[in-house]
């Protein structure tokens, strides 16, 4: 866990930390071929499967939806390809677990490449504004996330933090990229492998540049009104949100 004692919400560059930018993520503006989209997921199934982005989240999500009584029902937010989530489903299948599942993404084409996994089709997937999230309170257990948060500027993250908090029977599990000179430096040498399509490239290079420091998000968490939230930090440079009601 990390302390917010004299923390700014945006942390001054430093030697290990530059200061956040918002640059724009090219599949964000929409540039790019179907090909070229689904070439820059298949980059990010492997950044994540390999360098710890499932591992972060579901570390935190997988004992909780093993205690679960009932049916657990799970909101993907920014659910991209569906990657994730499918794991998720997966899981669940191989351990006899009933879950409801759903994938959200604004973006029309991401949800068409999220439908290719077969645990997920159009009846559990939704287009839709996570600032405007289509779910009556109360009606989900967990939101989750997935390299998703540094899309957020501070306020808006906040409000996001908040409203799922408040509408989460039981809270939010969201898992993110730390900002930092080290992982710009190991993604540029790792983009041979990793990052082979020219989206992944630019993206992740502004993914880990828009990133926020641990400090900063449970910062930001405290200032949206989860008291009791949690940021634990994960190999790979990635980083956990829990707050359990």
């Amino acid at each position: 866990m990390v302390s917010t004692d004299q923390i700014e919400v945006l942390t001054p560059s430093s030697f290990f930390v530059p200061r956040r930018t918002d640059r724009a993520e090219l599949l964000d503006l929409g540039v790019g071929s179907d090909e070229d989209v689904k070439a820059n997921f298949d980059d990010l199934w492997r950044i994540n499967r390999f360098l710890g982005g499932v591992q972060a989240l579901t570390t935190h999500l997988y004992p909780r939806l093993a205690a679960h009584a009932g049916t657990p029902t799970v909101v993907d937010i920014g659910a991209g390809s569906g990657d994730i989530a499918g794991v998720i489903r997966q899981w669940a299948v191989r351990r006899g677990i009933k879950l409801h599942l759903w994938g959200l993404d604004l973006s029309a084409r991401n949800l068409l490449l999220t439908q290719r996994h077969e645990h997920l089709n159009a009846r559990t997937c939704v287009q839709a504004d996570a600032l405007h999230l289509p779910f009556k309170s109360g009606s989900v257990d967990y939101f989750i996330s997935s390299l998703f948060l540094h899309h957020l500027p501070p306020e808006p993250l906040k409000t996001l933090l908040a409203q799922t908090f408040e509408s989460a029977r039981k809270g939010i599990i969201m898992s993110d990229l730390t900002r930092g000179w080290l992982p710009l430096v190991a993604f540029k040498i790792g983009q041979p492998l990793f990052a082979r399509n020219y989206l992944t490239r630019h993206d992740g290079t502004a993914s880990i540049r828009r990133a926020y420091t641990p400090a900063e998000l449970l910062h930001m968490a405290q200032a949206a009104g989860l008291t009791n939230a949690r940021v634990y930090q994960h190999w790979g440079w990635r980083m956990t949100l829990v707050a359990e009601k």
